[in-house]
């Protein structure tokens, strides 16, 4: 038997990878899993090979980055999508309750149904606008009952193929001409900057659910326009609803961080400010 301090769940991804790299720098014992490049390389659909991983090895706290994010995939393929998002959240949960590990799932501003130019906080109305929502929903009811549990709303970015800022940067280099939606608004946090505040939370005596991101919030398009004039290059786009996608998307999804301020003691980065951090990468 083995004690570590932490546990990273999808430990190659976007924002598993950025804490691992803080973690890598800090005093904490951890441990990682994911699919492949990881300390246990498994298969996160083949619980009965976690049980045996958990019978092994204990944790204080377990961080659960792993997740379906495209949303076309959980729209078209919505129960595969359902068992990483939603069974391995319910399986990790009783691990919790039988381990007694601090569970701490990564979720989205996507579950939020959100009212134009309004914040929302961690107890406005929810809505599964669509399925990639559905799974994160149904989810977050699975931590509800533990006693020692945090559920992080968040949305961020960063220097990764395939992310929202990558893309963006890509086109503007391309000086390809993009759409950019005008009436989704977010609150877009930089992965690092979200990396670092996720373990710091989770080291404090804290649970229930907290929203993650930027003080304010911009449209994908302004946010967009921003980083380019920091880049100091032209962007060519065209300015358009979200509508115009098949699959429906929230509109309103900027978070209010007034909660995970006082907890942590400090004031969240502006939107701008997290675009300046988000840049410095692409230069």
């Amino acid at each position: 038997m083995r004690n570590y301090d932490f546990l990273i769940i999808g430990s190659n991804g976007l924002l598993g990878s950025s804490i691992v790299k803080i973690l890598k720098k800090k005093k904490n014992t951890f441990l990682t899993i994911a699919r492949k490049n990881s300390n246990f390389n498994l298969d996160l659909k083949d619980f009965n090979k976690l049980k045996k991983f958990f019978l092994k090895n204990r944790f204080k706290i377990v961080i659960n980055c792993a997740g379906k994010i495209d949303i076309n995939f959980c729209e078209k393929k919505f129960n595969d999508s359902l068992i990483i998002n939603s069974t391995l959240v319910k399986f990790l949960s009783k691990m919790s309750k039988i381990y007694n590990f601090k569970f701490v799932q990564i979720s989205t501003d996507h579950v939020y149904k959100g009212k134009r130019l309004k914040l929302n906080s961690e107890t406005s109305k929810i809505l599964a606008i669509n399925k990639y929502a559905k799974t994160k929903i149904i989810a977050e009811k699975y931590l509800k009952n533990l006693k020692n549990f945090l559920i992080i709303r968040t949305n961020f970015t960063g220097k990764k193929k395939n992310t929202f800022i990558d893309w963006l940067v890509k086109s503007i280099k391309s000086k390809k001409t993009i759409y950019l939606f005008n009436d989704m608004y977010t609150s877009t946090l930089d992965v690092k900057t979200c990396a670092k505040i996720i373990i710091e939370l989770a080291l404090l005596k804290s649970k229930g659910i907290y929203n993650l991101g930027t003080r304010n919030m911009l449209s994908k398009e302004k946010f967009a326009v921003n980083l380019s004039k920091i880049l100091k290059r032209r962007l060519e786009y065209k300015s358009v609803s979200c509508d115009m996608q098949q699959i429906s998307r929230g509109k309103n999804l900027g978070l209010n961080v007034k909660k995970i301020e006082k907890k942590m003691g400090f004031r969240m980065l502006t939107a701008q400010q997290s675009i300046v951090n988000l840049a410095k990468e692409y230069k």
